[in-house]
């Protein structure tokens, strides 16, 4: 005979199915049921955690979300303060040029020397 099938003797009860997922958990917990029956008064610490990780969870997600806006708008701020720095700089540059200097001081009756700077040399007296 055939080693794989199992006999089945008369006096065994057949297993009973399996109970569906949507039978046994979501309609209880949507006609209240779940709530109602004694054994979920066990289980209320339990959903009161669950519960609580839930608002953690989300409370998580709002705050992230809150943070890579903020990080998105300091970065725009960043790049916007490069941008007048580097103009500041520029401009910066140009009104030090000498003759940028010469044309703003010949107003207040200053003129550009011709003559190039000479070093003075003083000798230092040796008190004895």
């Amino acid at each position: 005979m055939n080693s794989n099938k199992k006999d089945i003797s008369p006096n065994e009860e057949p297993k009973k199915a399996r109970k569906n997922f949507v039978n046994a958990y979501v309609k209880p917990l949507l006609d209240g049921s779940l709530l109602s029956s004694e054994n979920s008064a066990k289980e209320l610490p339990f959903m009161a955690f669950l519960l609580l990780l839930i608002i953690l969870f989300i409370s998580n997600t709002f705050w992230a979300q809150s943070t890579a806006r903020k990080i998105n708008k300091y970065k725009q701020e960043v790049k916007e303060l490069r941008i007048k720095s580097i103009s500041v700089k520029s401009k910066l540059m140009d009104n030090t040029r000498q003759n940028q200097i010469a044309d703003k001081v010949k107003s207040l009756g200053l003129k550009e020397s011709l003559k190039p700077p000479k070093k003075i040399y003083v000798a230092k007296e040796l008190n004895k």
